[in-house]
């Protein structure tokens, strides 16, 4: 059995674990949740097959389940309350939690157990506690992850043992509080427990567990990854990092790259949102059995349907035969989600350490593709990574969306310290993974923008993983390279749509973002103390080398 049974060693756990063993509290199974969610008011039960439900327990004839959230259809970052943060106000979030504990337990509740990972080599056993009212969320989260039960619970039993205790996540949706109207999440990433407060969000549920499974990882000497990774051929890895609306799921998913692969160069998916890099074992293994992806580019009977299992937030109508079906498209909503299997493509849970790292940007006055030179520097580019809000994804103010942030490695969900992150990826580039950064939004300057479209991306990362751009020094930014034979490459127009020219206004442009850049990274270092010196001196000498340049 990989987790093993531990004591809570503080009061959070003590609070989450003990809710799990009050009177109304019942352990459930995904037959009975299903059942549940048929009846449960705001679901809509349609005509579109689930795939494969016998795998769950569930019969043959169940149907894709729809849940609607209301306002929020995203996201809600600061809503997350980490417990080693807390300080003088730990005292204030107990009285809450157990507050909130109590309220619930006067409810009847369900219990459904399960693991994450799907691969012996990580898997640790996990419990959900919610109230009836919410099957669905528990449902999805079962068909997310897997439901403890048979073939799972064998692997599991042969797993490789690992010294965590089991994840607990403890969802109520009908808790409110005045002070937190957003909801609020407690995370005690350190004894794998969190309390999730107000919030009907499923994706809240799905990430609030990942991300004790990243930190567990991390403490096994694992690589936290919040992005994609497939391979091509006989090539090594590609493992792409991005946000929501990066192209991450789009790159990784692509069986053919836009046709720019040839027969000989099958795609393996292994996933496209979360993984982790063993650096002890060279192996990459996914953590989750399915997908959980937008619908917003779904069509009406869409083939791909066939392969959902369950939905949220997305549109039904019903057809003069009666038959209830599926509107993606968004037309209802932002950020429409589907659960679904990675049986749509060619797949499996593992794969040997990635041989290529992208950093995926949305920073326009970077160009498509640049390879990075050294260590230091390719850790820096992922601490600062520079991208946009994906529309929808996340519960945030209209005007956040427009503007540029830095979010480290592309993980919003990451609750150990960010130093962690750096040293992890060091140690993989040091064994030989090569990084490069790729801009997949536009390239230019404000006003005067050059879209870069998703086919010219898969192409790149076509010819990237067979080692056919030639690269030289890019001279505006010490430490990167572009290519040098793009044109014969991507067309004859990439040297005029995205080499970078040497004008003052985009010299200056580039000299602001790598200051963005370099003013994150040293706050995280004077003060948060969460950053090493060596990532941002890189960046430092490029800005140097800028200013020279404009001189």
């Amino acid at each position: 059995m990989s987790s093993t049974h531990k004591l809570p060693a503080g009061p959070w756990r003590a609070i989450i674990e003990t809710a799990f063993y009050a009177n109304s509290v019942k352990k459930t199974s995904m037959a009975e949740l299903y059942r549940l969610s048929t009846k449960q008011p705001e679901v809509i039960v349609t005509s579109e097959p689930m795939y494969k439900p016998e795998r769950f327990g569930l019969p043959k004839s169940a149907k894709v389940l729809v849940s609607q959230d209301g306002r929020v259809v995203g996201r809600t970052a600061r809503a997350r309350r980490l417990v080693r943060q807390m300080g003088k106000n730990k005292d204030l979030y107990l009285g809450i939690l157990r507050e909130a504990v109590y309220q619930m337990n006067r409810r009847p509740c369900l219990w459904l157990e399960g693991i994450v990972g799907i691969h012996p080599s990580f898997m640790l056993k996990a419990h959900l506690l919610s109230p009836v009212t919410d099957a669905k969320n528990m449902l999805d989260w079962g068909l997310n992850f897997t439901p403890w039960m048979r073939p799972w619970i064998g692997r599991y039993q042969k797993s490789r043992p690992i010294n965590e205790p089991d994840i607990l996540v403890l969802a109520d949706p009908e808790w409110s509080h005045p002070d937190f109207p957003d909801g609020l999440v407690i995370v005690d990433e350190r004894e794998n427990c969190i309390a999730i407060l107000g919030m009907r969000y499923f994706g809240e549920r799905k990430k609030g567990t990942l991300t004790l499974a990243w930190t567990a990882g991390v403490r096994q000497n694992m690589v936290a990854c919040h992005g994609g990774i497939k391979k091509i051929g006989c090539h090594p890895p590609v493992a792409v990092f991005g946000l929501s609306g990066s192209g991450k799921s789009s790159i990784t998913n692509s069986h053919d790259h836009g046709g720019t692969l040839k027969k000989s160069e099958k795609v393996t998916v292994i996933h496209d949102d979360a993984f982790l890099i063993d650096l002890e074992h060279n192996i990459s293994v996914a953590l989750e059995p399915s997908l959980f992806d937008k619908t917003d580019s779904v069509s009406y009977r869409d083939p791909q349907i066939k392969y959902f299992l369950t939905a949220q937030n997305v549109a039904v109508t019903e057809e003069p035969n009666g038959s209830r079906r599926l509107v993606a498209y968004d037309v209802r909503n932002r950020n429409g989600r589907c659960i679904k299997s990675r049986d749509m493509f060619n797949h499996t849970d593992s794969c040997e350490l990635p041989g290529t790292v992208i950093w995926l940007q949305k920073d326009p006055s970077l160009p498509p593709v640049c390879r990075v030179k050294t260590i230091d520097l390719a850790v820096a580019l992922g601490a600062s990574l520079s991208t946009m809000r994906a529309k929808g994804v996340e519960n945030v103010d209209p005007e956040e969306l427009s503007k540029l942030v830095i979010e480290p490695f592309a993980n919003p969900f990451r609750v150990h310290p960010l130093l962690t992150d750096c040293q992890q990826f060091r140690k993989l580039f040091q064994m030989g993974t090569e990084c490069y950064i790729m801009n997949t939004y536009a390239f230019g300057t404000p006003g005067h923008l050059v879209d870069i479209p998703k086919d010219l991306t898969l192409k790149i990362v076509t010819e990237l993983v067979r080692g056919n751009i030639k690269w030289q020094n890019w001279q505006y930014f010490n430490g990167l390279e572009i290519p040098e034979n793009a044109g014969e490459l991507f067309g004859a127009d990439y040297d005029r749509k995205y080499k970078p020219r040497g004008t003052k206004r985009y010299l200056h442009y580039l000299k602001e973002r790598i200051r963005d850049r370099i003013t994150f990274l040293k706050a995280k270092h004077d003060i948060e103390h969460d950053m090493d010196s060596c990532y941002i001196v890189p960046l430092e000498n490029a800005l140097r080398g800028i200013e020279k340049k404009i001189k």
